[in-house]
């Protein structure tokens, strides 16, 4: 199992310069690599592959001074960055999905270095201090918040170029844990009006942006002339606040991740087709502003790494499906409470958490018992609602 620690890097002046003149190379051989695939494949009908283009990568370093100076590694993360590239594109294709084909890289926008061999020699310890020593590249001094791994193999650096910071992320591979046993199960229900909601009936408020002084940040931008130094200083600043929104929800997703696995063994979610979704112009900022995906993305890896289950299931017909009886009831967005024949009130999202944590169960190979509904609950706005019925999993 492969575990990613993102750290903050401290570089000086100098350091940064050097580090951008390095950015500025790898965009150039990016751009040189594709022209090749390019032009190749107009001439032969067929592809450069990956150690084709490491063996001319050798050649370009025997000539040219400058990119000899640099660590290798730091050049075939770019060569293998265009070859992943080129691979999804054909991936897609085969498909039949909508692809891009790979584009040229402006130097100005490549912020990103990859090194995926021989990490394990350019990460030392200096007394209390954990440094980057990397050829060609500046000292970089890593400050860590957590205690990385003692005995694990490091596999990957990346190195990135923020508006507010550099940031280092150092991938270890890690033993995968045991799976525990499934005696605590959920299923989890998102939404716009609430974030998420639980087959137990909590609930997360829904994210709401403050979205003033990103507003007034743009509209300095827009004054500005293309092209000018000042307007390159009002981008950066508009950059600097995204991120600062975005690091502010990236915590709170760990946070809240991290919760959900340790309170819960076995979580089912939605498998959300999120672009189509964004279709609609009525619902798209709302549905965006949630980050349904990087919410799955955090919830998969901390439930990997404490051997928690994960399971993914299909959403069509959870809300109008009735978690007791299994009739249907139709019902639009504008209704929030589920009322069937049988007898059921249940709120309308609890209801579908609920038919979620069943398929799951089903997805999972489990049997389902179940308890009559006991007992009442009632919600923030006073609405009788009864109490979901309660399931245990056997496997």
């Amino acid at each position: 199992m492969i575990k990613t620690y993102k750290c903050r890097a401290k570089l000086s002046c100098s350091g940064h310069e050097a580090l951008s003149r390095v950015f500025g190379m790898c965009a150039t051989l990016y751009n040189a690599c594709l022209e090749e695939r390019i032009d190749y494949y107009k001439k032969t009908g067929k592809s450069r592959s990956y150690y084709d283009q490491c063996k001319a990568l050798t050649e370009v370093r025997a000539d040219d001074p400058e990119y000899a100076d640099i660590s290798v590694q730091v050049f075939r993360g770019v060569v293998g960055r265009i070859d992943k590239a080129y691979k999804l594109f054909f991936q897609k294709m085969g498909a039949k999905e909508k692809a891009g084909f790979p584009r040229f890289k402006s130097s100005r926008r490549w912020r990103t270095i990859e090194i995926n061999d021989q990490c394990w020699q350019m990460l030392k310890r200096q007394g209390d201090k954990l440094v980057l020593r990397i050829k060609g590249l500046p000292r970089i001094e890593v400050k860590t918040k957590r205690e990385l791994p003692p005995n694990a193999l490091l596999k990957a650096i990346r190195i990135t170029k923020k508006p507010l910071r550099t940031e280092v992320a150092l991938s270890y591979e890690v033993p995968v844990p045991e799976t525990k046993p499934l005696n605590n199960p959920v299923g989890i229900d998102m939404g716009i009006s609430k974030r998420l909601t639980t087959s137990n009936g909590e609930t997360v408020e829904k994210r709401e942006i403050d979205r003033k002084e990103l507003k007034r940040l743009q509209r300095s931008v827009s004054r500005k002339k293309k092209g000018s130094n000042n307007r390159k200083k009002a981008v950066l600043l508009l950059g600097k606040e995204w991120q600062r929104v975005a690091d502010k929800e990236r915590d709170y997703l760990h946070r809240l991740s991290a919760e959900i696995v340790k309170m819960y063994d076995f979580i089912v979610v939605e498998k959300l087709k999120t672009k189509n979704m964004l279709r609609n112009g009525n619902l798209a900022r709302s549905i965006q502003e949630q980050t349904w995906g990087k919410f799955i993305t955090l919830l998969n890896e901390k439930a990997e790494s404490a051997g928690v289950i994960v399971v993914a299931v299909n959403p069509e017909g959870t809300s109008q499906e009735c978690s007791s009886c299994g009739a249907v009831v139709k019902k639009d967005l504008s209704t929030r409470v589920h009322r069937c024949n049988c007898g059921l009130v249940l709120d309308r999202d609890v209801n579908a958490a609920i038919n979620i944590l069943h398929r799951g169960i089903s997805v999972a190979g489990g049997r389902l018992k179940q308890s009559r509904m006991v007992g009442r609950m009632r919600d923030k706005q006073g609405v009788a609602l009864a109490r979901p019925r309660t399931v245990e999993v056997t496997v």
